[in-house]
């Protein structure tokens, strides 16, 4: 089971999608905690649906890029790039980002 961060496509018959594990998101919930990462810290219930305004996605963003300069694991740093990239989607098109558990 996977917590899938996700962005409608334009006509919004689907969705882009990026995942994160189990073992990720307690990695990821630990890190959050430790630097206070109130955005991130949303998700730390896996099996709840979370959804980010257009207008809190850059908080989310710059949350990531803290992330990233941590000494967060290679597997950690890759997602918080790839959920960067699609928040910038998500910005883009001026729609939600929704952390669906799945």
């Amino acid at each position: 089971m996977a917590l899938d961060f996700a962005v409608l496509t334009e006509d919004e018959t689907a969705a882009d999608i990026v995942s994160l594990e189990w073992r990720q998101h307690d990695v990821l919930i630990a890190l959050a905690e430790q630097l206070k990462l109130t955005q991130l810290l949303r998700i730390e219930d896996y099996f709840e649906e979370v959804d980010w305004a257009p207008g809190q996605l850059p908080a989310l963003s710059e949350e990531l890029g803290i992330v990233s300069n941590s000494a967060a694991t290679p597997e950690i740093i890759q997602f918080a790039g790839d959920l960067d990239a699609l928040i910038a989607l998500a910005v883009r098109r001026k729609q939600r980002l929704s952390a669906i558990p799945d």
